[in-house]
Parts: C-alpha cells; sequence; structure tokens
C-alpha cells in the first residue's frame, strides 16, 4: 500500500516536471513569432532587427542625438521587425507605448504598467529591450514620469522623437526614409500581405451582388480580410452614379445596381498593402472600357518609369502627359496619382515639387483616375525589375505593352 502510494506520488510528480518543462519551453519563445511561420524565419526577423538597429545608430550619429523615441505605430512595427505591436487605439497612429534606443545601443520599453506585462512577454520578448514603466494616471497633465525617465536616460542630452513631445527634437521627417528601402525579409512578409489583401478583394468581388447595400459589402470585404489576419487601415465602396459624382467613397446605406469599386489598405506587422479592383453586373458600356484601358495604360507606364534613381517629380510630369494622351488631361488634378507606400498608406504622394527618388527595394501604389475608372496595384521595385504583389491569378487584365515589356493591368470583372 505504502509502495502504491510513493508510486503514484513519483508518477505525479514526474508528470509535474514535464509540464512544468514544456510551459517553460513554449514560454522561451515570443509568442508573436507564430503568425511569421512558413513566411520568415525568426534568424531572418533578426537579421533584419539588426540592420535596422545600425541604421538607427548611423542616424543618431549623423543628427548628433543621444537617442530616439519612436511612439507612431509604424515605427514601433518597424524597428521590430513587425513583431512589436503598440497600438491600442486603432484610429491612432500613435501607440500607448514608446521605446526609446539610445546611442551605443540600449533599449527600453516606455510605457503605463497598463501596457508593460504584455509587451515584455508577448512583443518585445527576447528583443532586449528593458521595461521603464510608470502608473497610468503620471501623464503630461501630472508629472509625466515618462519625460523624467527620459531626462535621467539621457542625461539631459538631445533626444529625438517620431512625434511632438516635450521639448524634444521632432525628427520624423528625417527619419521617415529610413522605412522606404525594404530588407529581404520585408519584402517575403510584403509579399504575404499584399496576397492576402488581394485574396481578400477577389473573394468579396465574387460575393456581392445587386441588391446589398455599401455598407453590408463593407462587412464582407472586412470580414475577409480579417479572416486573413489583416487589419484594414482603408475600406471604400462606392457604386453606380456615386462612381461617377466622387473620388473617393466612404460606405453608405446606397444599394448596388451595376457597377461597384472595392478599394482597401490593409495592414499586418506594420506593412500595408493598397488594392482596388471593379465588378460590372451586365455588359460593360462601351465608355467605361474605354476609361478602364486609359487607367491601365497611364498606370502601366508610371510603372515602367519606376526604376533606380528616378525623381519622383519626373514621373509626375511624365504622368500628366499620359493624362492627355488619353483624353484626359484634367484628370490628374481630381485626386493624386499615387506614390510610395511601406509602413503608411502613401509614405508620399508625386508631384512637380517631390523631392523623393526612388530606389531598389522600395514600395509604389501608383493610383491614376480617369472617368470612373481607376488602376493600380502594389508593387516593389527590386534590381531584376518590378514585383507586383497584388496580382491576382485568374482575375481579368488588360495587357498593356511599354518599351516592349507586356504589363497585365486588372480589367473589370464582370458577372
Amino acid at each position: 500500500m505504502h509502495f502504491a502510494l510513493s508510486l503514484r506520488i513519483f508518477i505525479c510528480s514526474v508528470l509535474l516536471l514535464f509540464f512544468k518543462q514544456a510551459f517553460s519551453q513554449k514560454n522561451d519563445n515570443n509568442i508573436q513569432y507564430e503568425s511569421f511561420k512558413g513566411i520568415v524565419s525568426k534568424a531572418e526577423l533578426n537579421d533584419e532587427i539588426k540592420e535596422k538597429m545600425q541604421q538607427v545608430q548611423q542616424f543618431l550619429s549623423n543628427e548628433k542625438l543621444e537617442g530616439i523615441l519612436l511612439s507612431k505605430n509604424n515605427n514601433f512595427s518597424w524597428i521590430t521587425a513587425g513583431i512589436g505591436d503598440n497600438h491600442i487605439l486603432i484610429t491612432s497612429a500613435i501607440g500607448d507605448a514608446s521605446v526609446l534606443i539610445m546611442k551605443g545601443g540600449k533599449k527600453y520599453l516606455l510605457a503605463n504598467n497598463t501596457e508593460v506585462a504584455h509587451l515584455m512577454e508577448e512583443d518585445l520578448k527576447g528583443l532586449g529591450y528593458e521595461a521603464k514603466g510608470y502608473d497610468w494616471f503620471d501623464g503630461p497633465n501630472t508629472s509625466d514620469k515618462k519625460m523624467a525617465i527620459i531626462k535621467k536616460l539621457s542625461g539631459g542630452k538631445t533626444i529625438g522623437s517620431d512625434i511632438e513631445y516635450g521639448d524634444l527634437k521632432v525628427i520624423e521627417g528625417d527619419f521617415a526614409p529610413l522605412r522606404y528601402q525594404l530588407t529581404p525579409a520585408e519584402i517575403k512578409k510584403y509579399k504575404w500581405v499584399g496576397q492576402q489583401a488581394t485574396e481578400a478583394v477577389t473573394a468579396t468581388a465574387k460575393l456581392v451582388k445587386p441588391g446589398m447595400t455599401e455598407r453590408e459589402m463593407e462587412t464582407i470585404l472586412s470580414n475577409e480580410l480579417m479572416n486573413r489576419g489583416l487589419r484594414p487601415t482603408v475600406l471604400l465602396i462606392g457604386s453606380d452614379e456615386r462612381l461617377l459624382d466622387y473620388y473617393h467613397y466612404p460606405p453608405t446605406d446606397k444599394k448596388l445596381q451595376k457597377y461597384v469599386f472595392l478599394n482597401l489598405c490593409a495592414r499586418k506587422w506594420g506593412l500595408v498593402a493598397s488594392v482596388g479592383r471593379y465588378v460590372y453586373f451586365g455588359d460593360v458600356p462601351a465608355d467605361l472600357k474605354k476609361s478602364m484601358k486609359a487607367s491601365a495604360t497611364i498606370s502601366a507606364n508610371m510603372q515602367a518609369a519606376t526604376k533606380q534613381g528616378a525623381k519622383a517629380s519626373e514621373i509626375f510630369e511624365q504622368t500628366k502627359q499620359w493624362y492627355a494622351r488619353q483624353g484626359y488631361a484634367d484628370y490628374w488634378k481630381y485626386i493624386h496619382v499615387g506614390g510610395g507606400i511601406s509602413y503608411n498608406e502613401r509614405d508620399w504622394l508625386a508631384s512637380s515639387d517631390s523631392k523623393e527618388v526612388v530606389h531598389n527595394n522600395q514600395a509604389f501604389a501608383w493610383n491614376p483616375f480617369t472617368q470612373r475608372a481607376l488602376s493600380f496595384d502594389t508593387f516593389i521595385l527590386t534590381k531584376d525589375g518590378i514585383v507586383n504583389i497584388t496580382k491576382a491569378d485568374g482575375w481579368p487584365v488588360i495587357p498593356i505593352t511599354v518599351n516592349g515589356k507586356v504589363y497585365d493591368m486588372p480589367d473589370i470583372l464582370t458577372r
């Protein structure tokens, strides 16, 4: 009897030790790595972070800063390779936590204690950050413990910030270009984001039908995105006469009759893919076919002009000429023609006074518009040429030849 009891105790002890070790082993890994499986490895993400930390250190040296405080959602995602996410309020570009990166490489999480635990144990685990927490009620209107922490860590030396905060030096305009050129790991992730965003639009295009309201279609598109792990940052859905009367289409209770535009920007790991597609029920009118081909032709020419070293201002001036050649000379005035894209819906917009220059491993979303028809995809310029990350297999295309190369531009899906 004593032997049986001892045996049971021994077995329970072994099982308890096994489960404890298994649980500890599981928690040695950052839970956020799970979403990257099959896309990029942990080693690739670590290499991405290492490269970005080197860029930040060079930036601090160039700008003569002791450190930099990153509070915006896009910068938080960028510096953590998309592993970290500091957003709570979906509609805000500024997160509820910041990272402070010091000259020399020390890294701190600055957040109120409400946020510290989940960020350190889930988002930043194993990334080398030290937490500096404070009470939620010690904000800028009281004692501002966050600023006190920054002053202590910096020894009173100059700290840069991507937002206006106290007397810190605002550096976002100079810092933003660091995000534009993508690392190999970012390109892998971006391709996945673009594919999933496109699949969500394609699936929605096959589900919508006449009689649905634009808001009902918005629900379908949101669901398709969220089921794929993406969050919408822009959802524009316009139908019929709204496509003629306006240029942006916040969804309404208007019911679809024949023609609808599904347009989104979707984000995951901080990276934003932008895509738009049209659906027509019945035979597409000749004038609509004409304008769709015109937009596709302009867009294809813009993609062809997107080459290493090209000036955004020159591409824009050429774009105005392409509009005119298609018979829509003034349409570039009605809505912007697009620009760079990465951790923002648009990093910058092309215009006559743009200072931007095109780089390899940079993403773009040109979106020229003619009457009731807009054409664009999200693509990455690599050393081997353009990689369209929002191209959908099976979607109808308009082949446009520019300088001997064929660009398959999205056409209107007819149902």
